[in-house]
């Protein structure tokens, strides 16, 4: 079960492969976009959650999240990316996209939303410990 830091850091891992450059990586303590990669000219700011708590205080610490907290979490992912989008508007070529776990709950939802995420130019990835599905 990954923590949004581990879905942030394995995500920046696989850009790496494919030739990004990270330009910030934020954790749970930080505020701002989550990973912003760079490759020639093209910029990727990436929203990430994760499917438990990265906080050993919390009730949900270890424990997966609910149907209920995973569609919340998503539908906050989309929102802080379209505020994104909207910030880098005309700022080059830039993209946004969301990285949440590659687990059954998180695709369930996401493939329910999977064509209009792509309408809006997301990119959409599904971290997993060893892998990154791109969608």
């Amino acid at each position: 079960m990954l923590t949004e830091n581990d879905v942030v850091e394995n995500l920046a891992k696989f850009l790496e492969s494919k030739g990004y450059y990270i330009l910030s990586s934020q954790d749970t303590n930080s505020k701002g976009v989550d990973l912003v990669a760079k490759k020639g000219d093209e910029s990727l700011h990436i929203e990430a959650k994760g499917g438990t708590s990265s906080k050993p205080f919390t009730a949900r610490f270890g424990k997966p999240f609910t149907k209920n907290q995973i569609k919340s979490h998503i539908a906050g992912a989309i929102y802080k990316t379209l505020r994104n989008k909207a910030d880098l508007e005309g700022k080059g070529n830039c993209k946004v996209g969301i990285a949440l776990p590659l687990d059954d709950n998180h695709m369930e939802r996401v493939k329910q939303i999977l064509p209009y995420l792509k309408k809006l130019e997301f990119e959409v990835f599904m971290v997993g410990e060893n892998m990154v599905n791109v969608l």
